[in-house]
């Protein structure tokens, strides 16, 4: 709300939206609502983005850097993405890869 009222036109958060929280799926915990909205309701200029997507985001961070006012970046992304056995699973939410996970991992992250 300070940020908002004082018009921080310098300041820049970019917020990881996975859908996901320790406990479980946010929707199934508690939900979140519109963030965008709330994020707008304490005056902050609000830019969503695909995540994953490098050039988007570097075009959010460009537009912002435009922004009147502090400018929070959604990131929506997807939990583990690009590692079958980790995307979208809750188990890796809150745990370290073992040794044997993370090698496995970086294989499919390499395409091999």
């Amino acid at each position: 709300m300070l940020a908002g009222h004082h018009r921080l036109d310098n300041l820049v958060a970019v917020m990881d939206n996975n859908g996901m929280q320790i406990d479980g799926r946010c929707c199934d915990v508690v939900s979140l609502g519109d963030l965008a909205a709330k994020w707008r309701s304490f005056g902050w200029e609000v830019l969503e983005v695909d995540g994953h997507d490098v050039v988007e985001i570097c075009r959010a961070l460009d537009l912002a850097d435009g922004s009147a006012g502090p400018c929070m970046i959604i990131a929506h992304t997807v939990k583990g993405k690009g590692v079958s056995f980790m995307e979208n699973n809750l188990d890796f939410h809150g745990r370290a890869p073992t040794p044997e996970e993370a090698e496995k991992a970086l294989r499919e992250l390499e395409g091999r």
